[in-house]
């Protein structure tokens, strides 16, 4: 499972990530479905739609897709007032087209 390290500053909203399912013509093919496998236990976890520039690598047939903004979703992490310390949740992601990975974050909260 990939592992991502983030640090936030007390209970500000955190955006860990940001995924975006686009065809080579940047026309988005939905949303993607995120699943909370482990939760966070000095937090909370919430997803939601809205647009953000996506960030293919330059080798990759969509990356010219990054120059606007488009539909993505977005996992945001919230710690819980007063927390300081090490935190950390997995998610499961699926995209449209029926792909699974699993990723975990643990987030340093200052």
């Amino acid at each position: 499972m990939a592992t991502f390290e983030k640090v936030v500053f007390g209970s500000s909203r955190l955006t860990a990530a940001s995924f975006s399912s686009l065809d080579p013509a940047c026309k988005s093919l939905g949303p993607m479905t995120i699943s909370l496998i482990e939760a966070p236990h000095d937090g909370r976890v919430q997803i939601a739609q809205g647009q953000d520039f996506p960030s293919f690598p330059m080798f990759n047939a969509r990356a010219h897709c990054n120059a606007r903004k488009r539909p993505a979703t977005f996992v945001f992490y919230t710690a819980a007032p007063g927390y300081t310390g090490r935190d950390a949740f997995a998610l499961e992601l699926v995209d449209p087209v029926g792909n699974v990975s699993r990723v975990r974050y643990r987030v340093t909260v200052r």
